[in-house]
């Protein structure tokens, strides 16, 4: 089976910066917001799902299911980072072909591993990265770029509405013991906390809450709190109360 490159996205027509860095692309969409897609993107691919698939983690759900075998980039993943560069060199990557090799690479080793969660690095700077440990097996993906090899165990939990990268990551090493992460690679999103449709809807300090402490209830001490952030950013402080990471044990 061919890997789609599919782009779930939600209100944003006119910001699929996505659909720049893959060669075929595939958007994601409701039905009732399809025509706009489509006047927007007409040189994309529009497959839909129905409207009363509400939030992205339904939604991977129904992908999932739909394509059997994906790569989902988020629609606001803008370039990619590589984390081996040396000092001086440009350490992005724009060129489509490339970043499409990129990721049928990684899908092919996947498949010779039979496993069927795979993606990349949340890591951001070159100084995280590990040059004897380019790929893990213990390590979880990020959640705007990874993809899928769907069979019964593929599941997300549609009880959390946020931070179901972690969920995902989680689960399948509780189910399969192995998820492929690229660490040489980081598919680098532009504006996640501020940037208007997608789950801005949801994302608020309670939900954030709620979803963290969901995953922590079924992980345990894979789960791992973190202190107060802003990512960053001052005007998304009031966002983001707290944020957790993840560490397996094997």
């Amino acid at each position: 089976m061919n890997l789609k490159i599919v782009i779930p996205s939600h209100k944003r027509h006119d910001r699929v910066f996505a659909k720049k860095l893959v060669l075929d692309p595939i958007i994601c969409v409701a039905e009732s917001q399809a025509d706009l897609y489509r006047q927007y993107n007409p040189d994309c691919e529009i497959v839909t799902h129905p409207d009363d698939v509400i939030g992205l983690i339904p939604k991977r759900n129904w992908m999932a299911k739909h394509f059997g075998e994906l790569m989902m980039l988020d629609d606001d993943v803008h370039v990619v980072k590589t984390l081996f560069c040396e000092k001086g060199e440009p350490g992005v990557i724009r060129d489509p072909e490339q970043i499409t090799h990129i990721i049928n690479s990684l899908y092919e080793l996947a498949c010779m591993l039979d496993i069927h969660i795979f993606g990349f690095t949340s890591a951001i700077s070159p100084v995280m990265y590990n040059e004897w440990g380019y790929y893990s097996l213990s390590k979880m993906i990020t959640g705007c770029a990874y993809g899928v090899r769907y069979n019964k165990n593929v599941w997300w939990n549609e009880e959390i509405r946020l931070k179901e990268d972690f969920w995902i990551s989680c689960y399948m090493k509780y189910k399969e013991r192995r998820i492929l992460t690229d660490l040489r690679y980081n598919f680098a999103q532009k504006g996640t906390f501020v940037n208007a449709g997608g789950l801005a809807a949801f994302r608020n300090q309670e939900e954030e809450r709620r979803s963290i402490l969901f995953i922590k209830k079924h992980f345990g001490d894979s789960i791992n709190i973190k202190g107060a952030t802003n990512n960053g950013k001052d005007k998304t402080k009031q966002l983001v109360e707290y944020n957790i990471s993840c560490k397996f044990k094997f």
